[in-house]
């Protein structure tokens, strides 16, 4: 058991530390890319942060695009949404 837990140690620490997102500041909640996250706000509440469907309330041209703008501007939405991206496991 003691190896098991020992094991699992830096995986936990990994996801515990690893995601770290830009602060949302003016400026950052200001930009287009952003304003794209942010006004999603809706259609997040309608999906409540499941799967791809919240991928596709993001306005932009591929998956790829939207991961981006996901990625740098979830703290201008809240936890919830830096929650997501964290559980989606993108590659920020």
């Amino acid at each position: 058991m003691m190896k098991l837990s020992l094991g699992l140690a830096p995986l936990w620490l990994t996801v515990a530390l690893g995601q770290q997102f830009p602060e949302c500041t003016r400026e950052l909640a200001e930009t287009d890319d952003c304003a794209d996250v942010i006004n999603a706000t809706a259609c997040y509440n309608q999906f409540r942060f499941s799967g791809t469907q919240t991928l596709q309330c993001i306005g932009g041209a591929d998956t790829a695009e939207k991961t981006r703008k996901a990625c740098q501007c979830c703290s201008c939405v809240g936890t919830a949404m830096c929650n997501w991206v964290t559980q989606q496991r993108f590659q920020c």
